[in-house]
């Protein structure tokens, strides 16, 4: 019975599904869709010079940094809000500066009361006990001169010896000495001040307020604030957050979103056929459906390695390019700062020609 039905059924069977094998094994896969429909030409265009565009800010997207580094201690803004000039960002620790100021205004306090004492000298009642002191000093010198008459008398008649109206004279020379010194004391007083003394202490006052004024703006230095106006694109910093005067990414960035701009990379093998002002059209990347008028800004005027679009710098490829600005002109859909863009210029006929003719002789 095996032999006679059960091995030629499977045999059949067997030869069946080498048959099916063969046949599923022949047969060609369908291709793949891509996820992304690739960028081409624009329709319309006879010849264009393609390059990768980059959304940026009308004035190109500012990062903020700090001058001083600190500890944050309050945010301002938040993403998407619009700050005008001058308008406060965030802020750094600042209360060692507020300590040194109020040490400085007592500086400043004080140099000024030692002008004004300066100024105001003499005192009504610095000038009494001088005068007072050069009377003293003429009643000693009048003692001291009638001594000294009445000894040398006495010694043109020899009753005095030589040593008491030596004695009796020297006294004498040291009240009148004495009494010079009273009255050029009490004409010091009079004076005043010495010109020289006030214009020291004018320039101690000078300064004290100049170091004042110096920590008033360190610590205005600590508020960060905007130096254009804009919109906040960026936040990374937040309250407790150590801001350091080196920074991988910028602490706030901040653009003018009202006109966007896109930086096309132009391709060093292209320039040639570069032509500025010719009409350009771009899309963004999985979108070329949807045209993007572009209109000419400006070149920048260096050819620099191409980076890769990933922002970081350190990523480049072997190749130079052109950068060059155009504003997007009535974006039919939103755009995002940062968005990756395909552009395409068009060249005038010359430049058409030549690389036209720079292909064929390329491809002999």
């Amino acid at each position: 019975m095996f032999t006679k039905y059960v091995l030629p059924v499977i045999s059949l069977l067997g030869l069946g599904f080498a048959v099916y094998t063969v046949v599923k094994a022949r047969e060609v896969a369908p291709s793949a869709s891509p996820l992304n429909i690739p960028p081409s030409q624009p329709v319309g265009f006879k010849g264009t010079i393609a390059g990768v565009g980059l959304v940026e800010a009308k004035r190109e997207n500012i990062p903020i940094g700090v001058n001083v580094p600190g500890v944050v201690v309050e945010v301002f803004v938040k993403i998407g809000d619009h700050v005008k000039t001058d308008s406060p960002l965030f802020r750094v620790d600042d209360r060692d500066l507020k300590a040194e100021f109020r040490v400085r205004e007592a500086a400043v306090v004080a140099a000024k009361a030692q002008l004004h004492k300066l100024q105001a000298a003499p005192r009504p009642e610095d000038v009494p006990p001088v005068e007072a002191a050069v009377e003293e000093a003429l009643a000693h010198l009048d003692d001291a001169r009638w001594a000294a008459m009445r000894t040398k008398n006495l010694f043109d008649k020899r009753i005095a010896s030589s040593s008491d109206y030596d004695k009796d004279r020297f006294t004498e020379a040291a009240a009148e000495a004495t009494y010079k010194k009273a009255k050029a004391d009490l004409v010091r007083i009079k004076a005043g001040t010495w010109k020289e003394d006030l214009d020291v202490a004018k320039a101690a006052v000078v300064q004290a307020e100049s170091l004042i004024e110096s920590i008033k703006v360190g610590i205005e230095r600590l508020t960060i604030r905007a130096m254009a106006e804009g919109e906040v694109l960026q936040v990374n910093v937040r309250p407790g957050q150590f801001a350091a005067i080196a920074w991988k990414e910028p602490l706030i960035v901040l653009g003018d979103v009202n006109t966007l701009h896109v930086r096309v990379d132009i391709d060093e093998n292209d320039l040639a056929f570069f032509v500025p002002d010719r009409p350009a059209i771009a899309s963004l990347r999985g979108r070329p459906d949807i045209p993007f008028k572009l209109k000419y800004v400006k070149t920048e005027p260096y050819v620099i390695p191409k980076k890769s679009l990933t922002g970081d710098n350190s990523e480049r490829v072997d190749t130079r390019v052109l950068q060059v600005i155009y504003a997007i002109e009535n974006a039919p859909i939103k755009v995002f700062v940062g968005q990756q863009m395909d552009a395409f210029i068009t060249l005038d006929q010359d430049s058409l020609k030549a690389k036209q003719e720079s292909q064929a002789t390329a491809s002999k």
